[in-house]
């Protein structure tokens, strides 16, 4: 049976830490607390998973996942209780969300009484929890149609509009014009659906529809659809009523929070660095690079009574997935000043806590440290670090890479659940010696192509040649267009 590895790139592509380039040892993919990990090692645990295509970043996966898993093997085999962790900037970072959540708590009043006449009039307003069985014909552009395409496309969809409305059957027209071949062969019928699982356009004119109402001929970016609602299926009242409250007192807390952070926002001139939004982009390139301590120390946003720095924002980067990295990178300026107001947002509110007087105990961050660890510790035991011990005339290091190995071969090759590390990746990283190389990331996949040229073919799927079916539209992709 062939296995299935939809899930195993994305999975390893979390949470990745970039390569450093330049010179590099030869034969080397990465090397974490003095010890390496060859392309000939990456490209034996690879080249079998023929499935799994030879490119860079699945190398760079694997690589890093080599790093955590090795830092974290030899800890935990040094020390069952990885007091030997620094785990810093970890206890920080929930430090930091602590304070803003006591001061939400300690500043934030919002009277959250709803009552029962004003839960009836709010929930007849929004209906919460209503779904729809609606039809639709889908008349699409063609690929780089004219302006006269388009305007003949448009033509057709209001004639069959003008048909449906003159008494002829939506069913009928649906077979016959739909090209959404999903629902056209069935005369348009989408099935039920809840708001927030079409595109927007689609679901606005569909709410708003009555039952057995034809809506105008609406515009999406899969085409041009004609709407009719069959049903409209409203939950009853005491089934949700209670669940609605709490949804309404949330949202009023959450308002008032957002109120709260505005103003703070608003009165704080936030200001962006002149080079800014480039030093951004370079540093989600790759924010391994090596950096002085000056550079990390220069102000990339300022605001009143602090600044956001290089450092802080490599800092930030590093614990983001590369996916997300690339966004950095392609991002507009307008884009990047959105999520520099986020990311001094919490900077904002910290320097309030401190304002306020609210303040961590010593002890409450000696307890959070504990969790941390002991949530580390936890990871090692799963995956068998804590009862790692050398063989007779084994290193430490030895077996730690020996444990490793095997697990990443595993996950490759017989869909082993990868445990990411999070945040205790950078931690350990930070506290360690580690790297990966772009250099020997070229020569694993020249040596996985080498690797797979010798490997027997692949024999035929019995039971014929495959059967091409219609792709579905992602559920997260709005109608069946």
């Amino acid at each position: 049976m062939k296995k299935n590895h939809r899930f195993l790139i994305p999975v390893l592509t979390l949470g990745l830490a970039s390569c450093q380039g330049g010179s590099s040892p030869a034969d080397t993919l990465a090397r974490a607390g003095g010890v390496e990990f060859t392309p000939e090692a990456a490209a034996e645990i690879l080249a079998p998973q023929t499935e799994l295509p030879n490119q860079p970043e699945v190398v760079e996966a694997l690589a890093n996942l080599w790093v955590d898993y090795f830092l974290l093997a030899r800890a935990a085999a040094e020390d069952s209780t990885l007091a030997n962790l620094d785990v810093g900037t970890l206890v920080e970072q929930s430090v930091n969300q602590e304070l803003v959540l006591r001061l939400r708590d300690q500043v934030i009043q919002v009277d959250t009484a709803v009552s029962q006449e004003e839960l009836l009039q709010l929930y007849e307003r929004e209906l919460p929890g209503t779904r729809v069985r609606a039809r639709h014909i889908l008349l699409r552009f063609p690929e780089g149609a004219s302006t006269s395409q388009a305007d003949s496309v448009r033509a057709l969809a209001g004639s069959l509009r003008e048909r449906i409305e003159s008494g002829e059957d939506f069913g009928d027209l649906a077979r016959q014009f739909s090209e959404d071949t999903g629902s056209g062969a069935n005369g348009g019928d989408l099935g039920s659906f809840g708001k927030g699982e079409m595109v927007p356009p689609f679901e606005e004119a569909a709410f708003a529809l009555a039952q057995g109402e034809v809506s105008p001929v609406v515009e999406t970016t899969f085409g041009l659809h004609i709407i009719r609602v069959d049903e409209r299926i409203v939950p009853p009242v005491e089934e949700n009523l209670e669940q609605f409250r709490t949804l309404i007192q949330n949202r009023r807390v959450a308002e008032a929070e957002s109120t709260f952070v505005a103003g703070i926002i608003e009165g704080a001139q936030i200001e962006v660095s002149q080079d800014g939004f480039q030093v951004a982009r370079q540093l989600a390139e790759n924010p391994d690079l090596p950096i002085s301590s000056r550079a990390q120390g220069r102000s990339l946003v300022s605001f009143t009574g602090g600044d956001y720095t290089v450092g802080d924002f490599r800092e930030w980067l590093l614990f983001r997935p590369g996916a997300l990295r690339n966004e950095v990178q392609a991002a507009t300026d307008e884009q990047l000043g959105d999520l520099f107001t986020n990311l001094t947002r919490e900077r904002l509110l910290i320097q309030r806590a401190g304002q306020e007087g609210i303040e961590v105990s010593a002890a409450r961050v000696d307890s959070l440290a504990s969790v941390i660890r002991e949530g580390v510790r936890e990871v090692a035991e799963q995956l068998g670090f804590l009862a790692l011990a050398p063989e007779e005339g084994e290193s430490l290091d030895d077996a730690a890479y020996a444990a490793v190995v095997e697990i990443l071969a595993e996950i490759v090759q017989n869909g082993r659940e990868v445990i990411p590390l999070g945040g205790v990746s950078l931690a350990l990283k930070q506290q360690f010696d580690a790297v990966i190389y772009k250099t020997g990331l070229d020569q694993t996949v020249a040596q996985i192509a080498e690797l797979r040229t010798q490997l027997p073919p692949s024999p035929p799927p019995l039971g014929g040649p495959p059967q091409t079916d219609e792709l579905a539209v992602p559920d997260s992709g709005g109608t069946s267009g």
